[in-house]
């Protein structure tokens, strides 16, 4: 499996000296996220972080997270993909080892092809440039309309508008509309009825439009009444300088590709939403996508102009847009087939005797492994584990906070929140806080929670904890709310997190009963179908979507509460033996009060599980809460999955660089292509009709080298590129557990 905090890969990579290096070690490591904290160790945290790097105790955590023990902790244990040999590998050295393109709902890739408006507008802004100055150009009225020929509405929607606005109201509106032609017709207003109610103003709003086909237009006055008016006839509008004015966007809503670097998804929306001086949540798309790595998505925004978008390109690091393109509808949460994955594995290693095998044979021997594996899964599928992302990527996982919430402990989950390290919360009290951003924002989370825990300043704490803590924020700000009052008031403190971070607590712990059943059946039954096993009964009724909270390489999946309400029921005995039913029609149940759990030893599986006390003594029958934000409804997942397509890859090459980039991103690509005409000696790149990197006219020296063109020379090193398309539920690390075998024990030594 991925090895990502292994002391040898820290040492290769962060021993070279370079600050671009370390940080790339540091994020080998999965050092740092941004929804929790440290884990709380009584390691000593240097400093100096190569100091830290080589310190055993101070990563411990680190070298956990992947580790064989670690998966066993969070049920998973069971594979479905036979491999002659295991084998290791760094994942994301770089953030462009890790390519994510959004698969649509109508199921095309997206891939970033124009920047901005394109090369057409640039030379058009050019010639405008060069031309010269229009002359002003006196607004005209357009031609008299004549009258309308039926000038009456039907009489239901006469009804809508009284209904909406008021009999008066009604009755002037139409009568504006019945007299547009009349050279006073645009003095003429009907003003509704006035509320505060703001969804009958927004229906009042719509109707209108749709009665008069736009030609009434409407506002809101500052007292909530509606105001209706003839829309404007006049001619062609032209500004000062004489140049005609934009039309009117032909549809509602811009949609565009937004290609990020390293970026958070919601960090890129935040920001995007400041410079465009628009809120966040105006701003649509599908799901997350992966902080280190390099992803395209496609999003959307209601009532933007191209060229206002376009500027925003250069303006934010790592981020760009293009592809713009008038739609009717926006983009939705959920909305998204899934996602295809381009993946670097480097310093790729095989366990046993064959990694000690010449360069050429281990290249031919991983490059064979990869293949069979590649063909089995396409066919057979794999269990359809939650990855480790799911919980977190610390030592307290959030499904032990979610286990807790469930069980009522309220006090245990606020405590496991605010959990800190003492010695590095007394550095931090002490001023002894790194320079480097990231670190210093940890070291304020521990003395934070210090405060706050210990009582030794409960106020400072709410103002030292960084905002991008924000399940820490969210609980100091209600325990302080009210001084010693509310300090112990920890439900409250819970239920004012985000409802996001919330969730995702609790669905945690659904997914990691999931994994040990999913687990449990493999170990029973394998791929064959038995009676009892569950199906679903296709009676789906849609449900609203909700974001995703989770992270990591599982790219925004379908939260349960985005995805259609459905039903199961179990499979006789002769249904099961019928043929008729394959292991990829199972579905097991997420713990919740609206399932129904397999009528076999499975089923009884769920309750023996949860009722043990280390997995909080809870009933998978009672899983409804005093609080509704505390009760699961539960979800059903396909015990297996498979490939979205039949394209799945693997390359094996060979390099020496670790910071060699082995696949272009789609930002590359355009650039080359940029590049083409002005550097013609140079090596060209080209992209595929699916976006992807056609093959090089040649080979520079020191480039990756493929197999079966492999030179045994010292410093060569091993990578495969694994190319794949999955679901939106699904994990591309469980994917690569599959791929790569079992991961090793987590060692603190080379």
């Amino acid at each position: 499996m991925v090895a990502f905090a292994s002391l040898r890969a820290l040492k290769r990579i962060a021993t070279a000296g370079s600050a671009t290096n370390l940080r790339s070690a540091l994020v080998v490591c999965k050092f740092s996220t941004a929804t929790t904290s440290l884990p709380a160790t009584r390691a000593k945290l240097p400093s100096d972080p190569l100091d830290f790097l080589f310190k055993r105790n101070a990563i411990v955590e680190m070298g956990d997270r992947g580790s064989a023990s670690h998966m066993r902790k969070l049920g998973i244990t069971q594979r479905a993909t036979p491999l002659a040999v295991p084998w290791t590998g760094d994942l994301r050295v770089r953030f462009t080892d890790f390519l994510v393109n959004e698969i649509t709902l109508d199921g095309k890739v997206a891939h970033l092809r124009t920047i901005g408006q394109g090369e057409e507008l640039e030379q058009a802004q050019k010639a405008e440039a060069e031309a010269p100055p229009p002359q002003p150009v006196k607004e005209e009225p357009a031609a008299e309309q004549p009258p309308l020929e039926n000038p009456d509405i039907a009489p239901e929607d006469s009804a809508i508008l009284a209904e909406l606005g008021g009999e008066q109201f009604a009755k002037d509106i139409v009568l504006i509309w019945k007299n547009a032609h009349e050279p006073d017709a645009a003095s003429k207003k009907a003003t509704a009825e006035s509320t505060d109610d703001r969804e009958k103003r927004g229906k009042l709003h719509q109707q209108v439009r749709r009665i008069f086909k736009s030609t009434i237009d409407t506002s809101t006055g500052h007292d909530g009444a509606i105001v209706a008016s003839l829309a404007s006839k006049k001619g062609t509008k032209r500004s000062r300088n004489g140049r005609k004015k934009e039309d009117k966007p032909p549809k509602e809503y811009l949609h565009f590709n937004l290609h990020k670097d390293n970026r958070d998804t919601m960090d890129a929306i935040n920001q995007l939403g400041r410079l465009l001086n628009v809120k966040p949540q105006f701003i649509g798309y599908a799901g997350t996508k992966d902080r280190r790595a390099s992803t395209v998505q496609r999003c959307s925004l209601r009532h933007i102009r191209p060229k206002t978008l376009s500027a925003v390109n250069g303006r934010l690091r790592g981020v760009v847009t293009g592809d713009y393109e008038y739609r009717d509808e926006r983009i939705h949460l959920g909305g998204l087939m899934g996602n295809q994955f381009v993946i670097t594995i480097k310093n790729c290693q095989l366990l046993g005797d064959a990694q000690s095998k010449p360069l050429a044979e281990r290249v031919e021997f991983l490059n064979a492994n990869c293949q069979s594996a590649v063909q089995n899964l396409s066919k057979n599928g794999w269990i359809n584990y939650f990855g480790h992302q799911r919980f977190g990527t610390h030592t307290i996982g959030t499904h032990e906070i979610g286990k807790f919430i469930l069980g009522e402990k309220y006090e245990e989950a606020v405590n496991m929140l605010l959990s800190y390290n003492e010695e590095i919360a007394n550095k931090a009290e002490a001023g002894d806080i790194p320079e480097e951003n990231s670190y210093r924002e940890e070291y304020r989370r521990h003395q934070a929670c210090m405060l706050f825990v210990t009582g030794k300043d409960p106020s400072r704490a709410e103002k030292t904890m960084p905002r991008r803590f924000g399940a820490e924020c969210s609980l100091l700000r209600h325990l302080n709310r009210a001084g010693d009052k509310s300090r112990r008031d920890f439900v409250g403190a819970l239920i004012h997190i985000t409802r996001g971070l919330r969730t995702m607590y609790l669905h945690a712990y659904q997914s990691h009963v999931w994994n040990h059943v999913a687990s449990k059946r493999w170990e029973l039954h394998g791929s064959k179908v038995v009676e009892g096993d569950l199906i679903l009964v296709e009676t789906p009724v849609a449900t609203a979507p909700e974001q995703d909270q989770d992270g990591g390489d599982v790219v925004n999946p379908v939260e349960e509460d985005s995805e259609p309400r459905v039903h199961a029921r179990p499979l006789t005995a002769e249904e099961a033996t019928s043929g008729n039913y394959s292991i990829h029609d199972v579905v097991l149940p997420s713990p919740g009060y609206d399932m129904i759990y397999p009528s076999n030893a499975i089923g009884e599986y769920y309750t023996k599980f949860m009722s043990a006390p280390e997995n909080g003594a809870l009933d998978p029958q009672k899983m409804r809460r005093i609080r509704r934000e505390f009760s699961l409804p539960g979800r059903y997942r396909k015990f297996m999955n498979k490939f979205l397509n039949d394209t799945a890859s693997v390359e094996i090459k060979t390099y020496t660089d670790d910071m060699e980039q082995m696949h272009p991103t789609d930002l590359d690509l355009l650039k080359a292509a940029k590049d083409e005409d002005s550097e013609p000696a140079r090596k060209k790149v080209k992209q595929s009709e699916d976006g992807d990197a056609a093959k090089p006219e040649d080979s520079a020296n020191g480039e990756a080298e493929t197999a079966g063109k492999v030179v045994d020379e010292v410093g060569k090193k091993i990578a495969a590129v694994v190319k794949f398309q999955l679901g939106s539920s699904a994990y591309a690390t469980v994917t690569l557990r599959e791929l790569m075998g079992d991961p090793p024990e987590a060692t603190a030594e080379a």
